[in-house]
């Protein structure tokens, strides 16, 4: 599922930067024209990050090991971390075990800003993902296929997997 940049004048900026740095690769920088040209026709408003809304990727072989993939989570997994979870979940073979994530994706790339007076810094999200409002991460979580209560110290919790996995 893709994501929305607001286009500012502050927000492009970022974009700008990017395109104008050469530590960034080709493809990166192709990206962000792309997106800084689109920003600034839609000034004040939220832009598709790119093209697609949902982008599917379809592979040609699925290997037959690893057969099951357990990822411990727990309440300190957040943003990138949970985007990562939501992509591993699209495979059969992953399940998740532990405890609801933080929950702090759904609004991301993350910029910051002096004020006026040059006394603060304010650090903002310039994007929201395009699963709003039908499937929000922030402040819900990940949810994991086998909840790990405190009845499971967490040094156990391995263990707990392992036996579970084994089980099947």
């Amino acid at each position: 599922i893709g994501a929305e940049f607001l286009s500012t004048k502050i927000n492009n900026t970022m974009l700008e930067y990017v395109v104008n740095n050469d530590d960034f690769d080709k493809e990166t920088k192709q990206w962000a024209t792309s997106l800084l040209n689109r920003a600034k026709e839609n000034m004040n408003q939220f832009v598709k990050m790119n093209d697609k809304v949902v982008e599917i990727t379809k592979y040609d072989t699925v290997y037959k090991y690893p057969q099951n993939v357990a990822i411990l989570i727990n309440e300190n997994v957040a943003s990138a971390a949970e985007q990562f979870l939501l992509d591993a979940k699209q495979s059969k073979k992953v399940k998740l075990f532990g405890t609801t994530t933080a929950g702090g994706l759904d609004l991301a790339n993350v910029y910051e800003t002096l004020s006026p007076s040059k006394e603060f810094i304010l650090e903002y999200s310039t994007s929201r993902s395009m699963r709003i409002p039908e499937m929000i991460i922030d402040e819900k979580g990940v949810q994991p296929d086998f909840y790990l209560d405190k009845s499971i110290p967490k040094y156990k919790w391995i263990d707990f997997v392992v036996n579970v996995l084994n089980e099947n």
